[in-house]
């Protein structure tokens, strides 16, 4: 191919090309191009730095991280680059087409390499991928397996925005089977003009401006100019409509995407308008300068029109983009809601206060439907029942630390194992799909289902050991179940804790004299039998390439497989033997791999719940950024374990909980760690009284399982 000309160049191209060249020169795998001639291996050079580049612009990222996360060459089953987010379940998988001339596309071959990359990964088959992919299989494990995950498709190409119809068809086929139960799976595509849009906005970022007409308002003058009042969401879902991340320039953090708390964000927009104001904690903005415009009397009963210069939300930033998403989605219903705005114009003192005034709203607490139920008269009941009847104590106030596993349970857990136990399936796939609609109110909400006729200690209690057992015998199967059937097991639990409830009498359970330790004996059995017709019937019902996020979420779906699998456990048919490649490879030709951290140590049982950790930094940057903050609370480096597989351990400094690595990154935001990591190996961080590591004491347990075969 002869290499174009600079009259057959644009501007925009040329632009890109050159930045890309620069800024990912050395930081991109490049081993395997050596054989190419020198324009050959430029080409694919900057295909590779193309997506790298995609994934920055998605995940606001640098250039470091951006290059990691390229896979592309052989073996990366379509997909060019991976990124996994840092606090939360969001996956960005990348395909790019890189033309010196500006006219790449995506053809339909492509795109259905990648339609077949994403069934991989659901499918938990990461061995079919290269050793690019080895350092982000931990943090991609934990991503695909949780219920409230989110995945973007990016397709990246040097020319128009846009995909060919063979390409669309592909992607929207599987966009839409994502999708059938809610939103998995999007797509987005990025051309020529949104790569020249980066590259301007990294060399030369325009300031912020923005309006906002303000209700109800109050004004403070001293130390320096402050509104705060009632503003109609429409006008904050403008603002994002406009200016997108560059609202949050100077927050600790862009917007995270779609998580757990802009989730129910959304939700009370969508369901609850009219409340949505008492709810939310609302949104504070810095600006330099505020220009009122008085639209009535100068009376705080009377809207003023306060036009803000270099604006930056430093607090709220989940809000303003779960307010955008919910406008998108139904701008019918949510905008009668109204959202709390305070503004400060810091002028001259902005680098004086923005840092104390960023840090300390970002250190709020968020009030959410979780912490309502503590008023519920029915939740003390419930405590006082378990601790007459011997049973241990029952916690249900958020930041409560959990009991251990044999001295109770928490709300949490009740709700979960509850909602397992019901007749259908719908209140498990809800938990399922997050815990946290496990606390909607209402005649079809699930906590009016599963606490109003306040459920006894017993009942509780015993479907909290069911769920227990039920864990660590899918635990076991796991360990004789390879790539999707183990992945079926794992994304199944609940589903299969339901199935196992309807084999059970549940009429002892409210029964404290009956022998229930003869039911729970029953479990490991009839969990046995229950997951394998599971594999069975979604394979043969949904076929063997559907997607089990989206099957597991899906109240339908979920009934059609409870009915066909408890015919057959109930009938006692012939348990269906499972193909060959869903069982692990021989002992020989077993591929190593690393112990999940947090399971392995909870499904141990090694460590106590209340065990004190310490946080030990690793490097003399991250030392040197982080100790001076650690040094000012004694409470900021240390956390105590609870026995959670995803939220594991308790900060003091806040009284909440969370996974190893989000408390090592949210102690970075705190400390202002400006070079920090895009991704941490938490785990190795926090050390316990013997000075190893979760990730030491995993890798023991782990060797000691190996050993026992």
């Amino acid at each position: 191919m002869p290499e174009p000309s600079a009259d057959t160049i644009t501007t925009q191209v040329r632009h890109v090309r050159a930045a890309l060249l620069e800024n990912y020169s050395g930081l991109i795998f490049d081993e395997d191009l050596r054989g190419y001639d020198p324009r050959g291996r430029e080409q694919r050079f900057l295909s590779r730095a193309l997506a790298a580049e995609a994934i920055r612009i998605a995940t606001g990222c640098d250039y470091e991280a951006a290059a990691a996360s390229v896979i592309d060459g052989e073996r990366d089953q379509g997909i060019d680059a991976i990124a996994v987010g840092d606090s939360g379940p969001e996956v960005v998988l990348v395909q790019a087409k890189w033309s010196d001339v500006g006219n790449a596309r995506l053809d339909r071959a492509t795109a259905q390499a990648l339609a077949e990359g994403l069934r991989a990964i659901d499918s938990r088959q990461f061995e079919r991928f290269n050793d690019r992919l080895t350092p982000l299989r931990p943090q991609l494990d934990a991503a695909m397996g949780d219920a409230r995950l989110h995945i973007t498709l990016v397709l990246a190409v040097m020319g128009p925005a846009s995909l060919g119809e063979g390409a669309k068809d592909v992607i929207d086929t599987l966009v839409n089977e994502a999708n059938h139960n809610g939103p998995l799976l999007r797509r987005e595509v990025l051309g020529a003009a949104d790569f020249h849009r980066r590259l301007r906005r990294d060399l030369a970022p325009d300031p912020v401006d923005v309006s906002v007409t303000m209700r109800d308002w109050l004004r403070k003058t001293e130390p320096f100019d402050a509104w705060q009042g009632t503003v109609a969401i429409r006008e904050v879902a403008r603002w994002y409509d406009e200016h997108r991340d560059d609202l949050y320039e100077q927050n600790v953090r862009k917007s995270l995407g779609i998580t757990r708390i802009n989730t129910g964000i959304k939700e009370t927009l969508l369901k609850e308008p009219d409340n949505f104001w008492y709810f939310n904690n609302g949104i504070t903005v810095l600006c330099t300068e505020i220009e009122p415009h008085f639209l009535g009397r100068r009376k705080g009963d009377e809207p003023v029109e306060l036009r803000l210069t270099g604006v930056s939300v430093v607090n709220g930033a989940q809000t303003v983009t779960a307010i955008h998403e919910a406008m998108r989605q139904n701008s019918d219903v949510a905008e009668d809601a109204d959202v709390t705005v305070r503004v400060f114009s810091l002028g001259d003192d902005r680098e004086r206060y923005a840092a104390r005034i960023t840090e300390t709203t970002n250190t709020q607490n968020d009030v959410s439907r979780r912490d309502f139920i503590a008023l519920d008269p029915v939740q003390a009941e419930i405590r006082e029942d378990f601790l007459l009847s011997g049973l241990g104590k029952y916690t249900y106030k958020r930041g409560e630390a959990e009991p251990g596993s044999d001295s109770g349970c928490s709300v949490e857990q009740a709700a979960v194992a509850l909602a397992c136990a019901h007749r259908t399936p719908e209140l498990a796939v809800r938990a399922n799909q997050d815990v946290e609609t496990l606390w909607e109110r209402g005649a079809r909400g699930a906590y009016t289902r599963l606490f109003k006729e306040g459920p006894s200690a017993h009942r509780i209690w015993r479907a909290v050991q069911v769920r227990r057992e039920v864990g660590k015998a899918l635990e076991i199967e796991r360990k004789e179940l390879h790539g999707r059937a183990a992945e079926i097991a794992r994304r199944g639990e609940l589903l299969v804790v339901h199935l196992v409830f309807q084999c059970l009498d549940q009429d002892e359970m409210d029964d404290p004299a009956a022998n229930w330790d003869a039911a729970l004996a029953r479990v490991p059995e009839l969990t046995a039998r229950n997951s394998a017709w599971l594999v069975h019937h979604l394979d043969a019902t949904f076929g063997e390439k559907s997607l089990l996020g989206s099957t597991f979420n899906d109240e339908t779906r979920c009934r059609t497989l409870a009915r066909a699998v408890l015919a057959d456990v109930e009938r006692g048919a012939v348990i269906p033997v499972l193909p060959a490649d869903y069982r692990p490879p021989a002992r020989g030709t077993r591929t190593s791999r690393r112990p999940n951290t947090v399971p392995t140590l909870v499904n141990s049982g090694r460590i106590p719940d209340g065990t004190l950790l310490r946080y030990v930094s690793q490097g003399d940057a991250e030392t040197e950024a982080v100790q001076p903050w650690l040094d000012e609370d004694p409470r900021r480096a240390t956390a105590t374990w609870v026995n959670d597989r995803v939220r594991c351990l308790l900060w003091g400094y806040d009284e909440q909980v969370y996974s190893a690595s989000g408390l090592v990154q949210r102690i970075w935001e705190l400390a202002e760690y400006e070079s920090a990591p895009v991704s941490v190996q938490g785990p190795r961080r926090w050390l316990l009284s013997d000075g190893a590591s979760l990730w030491d004491r995993a890798l023991q347990i782990y060797a000691e399982e190996e050993e026992a075969g």
